[in-house]
């Protein structure tokens, strides 16, 4: 008879005043249960609280943890080296989750750009694609885009909620193998995956199909997907899929998903 295991990660992104963002990641598996948040301002996205509450795991204790020590990062790019320095070691959960809240800030500056010092959308957007330029195919292929991020600030303007994202997996464990589908859904993309696993949780097939893209460019940055075929997603790090699904000629988002399906693979692995 199949085993199921299943994960959620969700990221939600709010102002709380004009000054201020809240950003919170949850994380809800068959095996642990936690919540992270970061506030910032909103201007320069300077950290000005952040805290974790660990409500269920197998690998950590339960309780509540403060991080007075983030206080004064800047919630941005490159951050997360810093993030790991101050956490440490011994609080991946902390440390991944809080990572998770940096992102979403980021990803909401979309709909803060003139507070964040640029004139137009279009301004924005060509900063990012300078700075992004080696993390995702969309950005890194400018050449083949055919669209207008622009379409995402259409209809009704954002006053309080500026993001939202959430990693949706299932594992089902059999005698012979196992299949995991996962959907990556935020307020710009929707991507399902679907990864046929071996006894071994090694990879027999890996797809993925775009429902909701910003451009149709982004279909290319799931090539790298099959090369995870011969991998056992069990004893794979996170470098080697960002390696191999992500960077300049693949899908930050993909390999995003596939390291959440590792995380669950193996936990079901030892707690199953």
């Amino acid at each position: 008879m199949a085993e199921h295991f299943n994960l959620v990660q969700n990221v939600i992104v709010n102002r709380l005043d004009d000054k201020t963002l809240l950003s919170q990641c949850s994380y809800l598996s068959s095996f642990q249960e936690a919540s992270a948040w970061i506030t910032a301002n909103a201007a320069d996205f300077v950290i000005r609280g952040a805290g974790l509450e660990v409500y269920r795991s197998t690998d950590e204790q339960p309780g509540y943890y403060g991080f007075p020590e983030l206080a004064g990062l800047e919630a941005y790019l490159h951050s997360g080296s810093n993030i790991k320095n101050i956490i440490g070691r011994d609080q991946q959960l902390a440390r991944e989750l809080i990572s998770e809240c940096v992102k979403g800030i980021i990803q909401a500056e979309f709909f803060l750009y003139e507070e964040r010092g640029y004139p137009t959308q279009q301004d924005y957007f060509d900063h990012w694609c300078a700075i992004n330029d080696k993390t995702c195919y969309t950005f890194s292929h400018q050449d083949e885009v055919e669209g207008d991020w622009s379409q995402h600030a259409t209809g009704v303007k954002r006053k309080c909620n500026l993001f939202n994202r959430s990693h949706v997996l299932n594992f089902e464990k059999g005698d012979n193998g196992g299949i995991v589908s996962g959907t990556f859904i935020d307020t710009y993309h929707e991507i399902n995956i679907l990864l046929r696993l071996d006894e071994r949780n090694v990879v027999l097939d890996a797809r993925a199909a775009h429902v909701r893209i910003p451009d149709k460019v982004c279909v290319s940055g799931a090539a790298g997907l099959p090369k995870l075929v011969g991998h056992s997603l069990a004893e794979m790090k996170k470098k080697e899929i960002i390696y191999l699904v992500g960077h300049r000629d693949g899908c930050i988002h993909l390999s995003e998903l596939v390291y959440d399906a590792c995380r669950l693979i193996r936990a079901a692995g030892a707690n199953g």
